[in-house]
């Protein structure tokens, strides 16, 4: 598959970051399902079959971090396997190193660069396809 109408699911409880993530992909040909919350995007991992997540790590409910460990311990093996890139305004490396063990590829700090997240996005989404 090539990226152009790869589904990615962004999840992140700010509206106009939701917007904005979800009208760059689109504008580059990506399909985007979207959540604003844990619950909701775990259902969406399962029924939509996203090739990426990118998961806001602050969150009401159910954190970023809960949510991607839920991911990672899911029965439904390719759920298990997505890549996920956490979406953090939290810049500190301890923040991050929880992360990554928590499961998680990689991370986009906000506030971003269009240019730096599609070319995060399209990293991923490259590596996982010669997989």
């Amino acid at each position: 598959m090539g990226l152009a109408g790869s589904t990615i699911l962004v999840v992140d409880d700010n509206a106009d970051i939701r917007d904005l993530i979800t009208f760059i992909l689109e504008d580059n040909a990506f399909t985007v399902v979207a959540a604003s919350d844990g619950d909701t995007a775990l259902a969406l991992v399962e029924s939509a079959k996203p090739d990426l997540i990118l998961l806001d790590v602050m969150m009401p409910g159910l954190s970023g971090i809960q949510t991607l460990e839920r991911i990672r311990r899911s029965s439904n093996l390719a759920a298990a396997a997505t890549p996920v890139l956490m979406i953090t305004a939290k810049s500190q490396s301890e923040d991050i190193d929880v992360a990554l063990k928590a499961g998680a590829n990689s991370y986009i700090v906000k506030p971003f660069q269009s240019a730096a997240l599609l070319e995060k996005v399209s990293n991923f989404l490259t590596k996982e396809s010669a997989i």
